[in-house]
């Protein structure tokens, strides 16, 4: 299983190339999952729900299951996530999106929009950017819009 970071600033089309890049990846027949940081505490579970109740009252780990799919809420108080230890939790995956954790010394595609007024994000490990202007820097570049570029980009990078 292989990692690779779509990182950029907030607003810089991170997960509208994401949600275009997942089918064309999965066209091509890798099987993959996404890891999406968040900034912000989420709750995900529903407060008067058992499976919210049974947590609330303090059960470290809850798995709620049905017939087309299960999710397990673990809580984590003050403890920063761990990408690596998140992206353990996968099985029978090829490839593991994550979305946001720049900062982690994961293979990166940085999305960067010029209407964003932001600067340009990429660190030693960004093997491309997909941007929607020319940039001034040797790495590999794709017009944001140019997913399946992306998409055959990133299956030669699995490939090797």
């Amino acid at each position: 299983m292989r990692l690779i970071g779509i990182c950029g600033y907030s607003g810089s089309g991170k997960t509208t190339l994401l949600k275009k890049l997942i089918p064309a990846l999965q066209q091509r027949g890798i099987r993959l999952a996404v890891i999406k940081h968040s900034h912000h505490n989420m709750e995900i579970d529903t407060p008067g729900k058992d499976s919210y109740e049974l947590r609330k009252a303090g059960a470290a780990q809850v798995m709620v299951a049905c017939h087309q799919r299960w999710a397990m809420v673990t809580e984590t108080i003050n403890q920063p996530p761990n990408l690596m230890e998140l992206a353990g939790q996968f099985r029978n995956v090829d490839l593991v999106l994550v979305e946001g954790f720049k900062e982690e010394p994961i293979t990166k595609i940085v999305c960067h929009r010029s209407a964003n007024q932001k600067p340009l994000f990429y660190d030693s490990m960004t093997i491309a950017i997909a941007t929607d202007c020319a940039l001034d820097i040797a790495i590999q570049q794709f017009d944001n819009n140019n997913v399946h570029e992306i998409a055959e980009f990133i299956q030669l990078y699995l490939s090797n």
